[in-house]
């Protein structure tokens, strides 16, 4: 099966984009506009993605808020990160704590790298 990856980033056309590279590669990817769409998903869907990837300004909360809840819970503390976002040196300094960060404008390349290092760092479901 698949690995499942989820972005979630307001931005449509880069959000089918980055959908589009990554079931270009053979995962199974899948976007949200939103943090809510995101918070739906995790709670109706029964599942949860192998990797989870966060703009960091999105229009309803932060990827960092999003990324703090999901570590108080159990049944999400375990997902992986990966931040995509377009902040400065300064922010992107303060994510990195939390999880790596790809920033825009960014080389498919450069995500895809990020991408595969995440999950080959995961710890096994």
């Amino acid at each position: 099966m698949a690995q499942q990856i989820w972005v979630v980033d307001d931005e449509p056309l880069i959000r089918t984009a980055v959908l589009a590279v990554l079931n270009e590669l053979g995962y199974e990817a899948r976007g949200f506009g939103n943090a809510e769409e995101l918070y739906v998903a995790l709670v109706d869907g029964g599942s949860s993605p192998d990797l989870l990837v966060l703009d960091q300004r999105l229009p309803d909360e932060f990827g960092s808020t999003i990324l703090h809840s999901l570590r108080e819970r159990p049944q999400y503390r375990d997902i992986p990160v990966l931040f995509l976002t377009a902040i400065d040196d300064e922010e992107a300094d303060r994510l990195s704590a939390l999880a790596p960060v790809v920033r825009k404008p960014f080389d498919f390349a450069d995500l895809v790298a990020a991408v595969e290092t995440q999950l080959a760092t995961a710890p096994p479901a």
